[in-house]
């Protein structure tokens, strides 16, 4: 199957239709790439490990992008690109006294350079603004990038390294205090080289201006005590900002004894820097519950009601920091009870699958469970099928989803697989990836939306047959070769190759075959001969291959390309 190891350029410009070439492995004439935002069309596979594709993404393209190779053998690993217009270089330098020029705004897409460091220099006036930024980490990278900035006297202004919004990547803005020329040096922490990145230079907004969600209930300043809290209703989205150090914002709800209520904070994962804890008060003032202690990504409350009454809930940042930019998003709900599906995450680091039609595709679940404990029924995509429901109180599952009979070989699936739960009004929820991808990308802080609740299934074919032109001489006979390449195991699961029964269909008149031709389940090739009488006339014909087993307990059927048969006189 296509393996995928990186891009050129390492960036799309918004709105346009940009020529990339892919590198990898292993492609084929059907080679075919899924963009998760805009479309993609193959120009020319160069050879089996590049090939150009145009990719087309709208003009409202933010960050970055994820990119998967597949064809008819099966499903590359996935790639990550960033959405950027600002124009490309790859020059640079390793001489700080001869650094590489830049005019403004740049980009240098590149790879780190080890024990060196990279140098760049560019023109600025007083008071303008400077915004710089390295894409490493984001673009699945494994660089974890730092530079500083030199002023016309040589003297260190400003520097970058780790970011609470961008990870591992670095970024800053700064305002030129003197008019010259700039120095800029970049180099990964941990002197590692060969590891890609792209460098860019301008007056750009590095972190997002973030605004509340339709709908959303926005913090009301002065909020710092409890008296003072915004009214909010469950199910409600909310929108605040932590305007200082030290401050708190609370809001006020109403809620039900027994009811389950499940808040979340979205700060950094949408471009915030903030690190936001909860507390859920009590009429009385007393906390009952808090989330968010342990600086994780996402702040998740959860808590049983202990009687009908007056609430509040209290927003504030972690460490105590606070400005302009600490905003945060809330959503709310009350139920029953609620439950989570993840992917269970192990060793084999599976987050892709590839199946051929009719085959069970099984996905190894976690439920963590907040208060229910009843059944959970499972549905995914049109004409996929699941099996049967999760039963009450499990806590591992796994989904058997069948692969629809007239699924196309060389078709990309994107399966969400939703579980709704059982009573008048049932809890659900969406798979989540993202453990299993902080697997598969432990530097990455924070994987791509697009990725987190989708399971990416390839239809791939059983076989590839292959087979040389036949040429035989009448009264003689001719060896014939038949090659069948299998599919790869899914990952992380044991080869189990089965045997595979050859016939051949459209045969001349006169021209025999053995009875039995089977390709032995050690082998991915059989060979035999055919015998023409010598009768037999000559003339050019064509046969087909027909190829039958089994793949993961599917039963499976394939024909071949149409293969040239001539028939010689004596």
């Amino acid at each position: 199957m296509p393996s995928f190891s990186g891009t050129e350029p390492l960036a799309i410009a918004p709105g346009k239709t940009v020529e990339v070439k892919v590198i990898g492995n292993g492609f084929g004439d059907d080679l075919r790439l899924w963009t998760s935002v805009g479309t993609a069309k193959l120009v020319k596979r160069i050879n089996a490990q590049q090939a150009i594709f145009t990719i087309t993404v709208p003009a409202n393209a933010r960050g970055v992008g994820v990119l998967r190779l597949h064809d008819r053998s099966g499903l590359s690993d996935a790639r990550f690109i960033a959405f950027d217009s600002t124009p490309a270089t790859k020059n640079i330098s390793t001489d700080k006294t001869k650094p590489a020029l830049l005019k403004l705004p740049a980009a240098i897409d590149s790879k780190t350079g080890g024990v060196n460091s990279h140098w760049f220099a560019f023109d600025a006036k007083v008071g303008q603004r400077l915004a710089i930024e390295v894409f490493a980490e984001r673009i699945g990278s494994g660089a974890d990038p730092m530079f500083r900035l030199l002023d016309p006297k040589g003297r260190e202004v400003d520097y970058a390294d780790d970011d609470d919004v961008l990870g591992s990547d670095a970024g800053l803005v700064h305002t030129a205090k003197l008019a010259g020329q700039y120095r800029l040096e970049l180099r990964d922490v941990q002197y590692r080289g060969g590891q890609p990145y792209r460098l860019r230079v301008g007056s750009f907004n590095i972190w997002p201006d973030l605004k509340p969600a339709t709908g959303a209930v926005i913090e009301k300043e002065p909020n710092n005590a409890p008296a003072q809290a915004t009214p909010l209703s469950l199910g409600q989205p909310a929108f605040g900002r932590i305007e200082e150090p030290g401050a708190r914002d609370h809001f006020s709800f109403t809620g039900k004894k027994d009811a389950w209520v499940t808040i979340r904070a979205f700060s950094r994962s949408v471009g915030s820097p903030a690190y936001i804890y909860l507390e859920l008060l009590n009429k009385d003032g007393n906390a009952i519950a808090t989330a968010g202690t342990e600086n994780t990504h996402q702040t998740v409350l959860r808590h049983r009601l202990p009687a009908d009454g007056a609430y509040t809930l209290r927003v504030e940042e972690l460490i105590r920091a606070g400005g302009p930019r600490h905003v945060y998003r809330l959503t709310t709900h009350a139920g029953r009870g609620a439950f989570q599906l993840k992917l269970k995450t192990d060793k084999n680091k599976a987050d892709r699958f590839w199946a051929i039609p009719g085959q069970q595709v099984n996905l190894p679940l976690q439920i963590e469970r907040h208060g229910y404990d009843g059944a959970i029924n499972l549905t995914t995509a049109a004409g996929w099928t699941t099996a049967e429901p999760i039963k009450a109180k499990a806590k591992d599952f796994t989904a058997k989803l069948t692969v629809p009979d007239d699924a196309q070989p060389g078709t990309l699936h994107h399966l969400r697989l939703t579980g709704t739960g059982e009573g008048d009004d049932p809890t659900t929820s969406v798979l989540d990836l993202r453990a299993a991808h902080r697997a598969r990308w432990p530097q990455l802080a924070f994987p791509p939306a697009a990725l987190r609740h989708v399971v990416p299934v390839a239809i791939i074919e059983p076989t590839r047959i292959t087979v040389a032109a036949i040429k035989i001489k009448a009264g003689a006979k001719a060896k014939v070769r038949v090659t069948t390449l299998r599919p790869p195991p899914p990952i992380g699961q044991k080869a189990a190759p089965q045997p595979i029964t050859i016939q051949l269909k459209n045969l001349p008149a006169g021209i025999k075959a053995p009875e039995k031709i089977t390709v032995d389940a050690k082998k991915n090739f059989v060979e035999f001969e055919l015998t023409a009488p010598a009768e037999a006339v000559a003339g050019k014909h064509t046969v087909m291959v027909v190829a039958q087993g089994k793949y993961r307990g599917a039963d499976w059927t394939h024909e071949s390309q149409p293969v040239a048969l001539e028939i010689l006189p004596k």
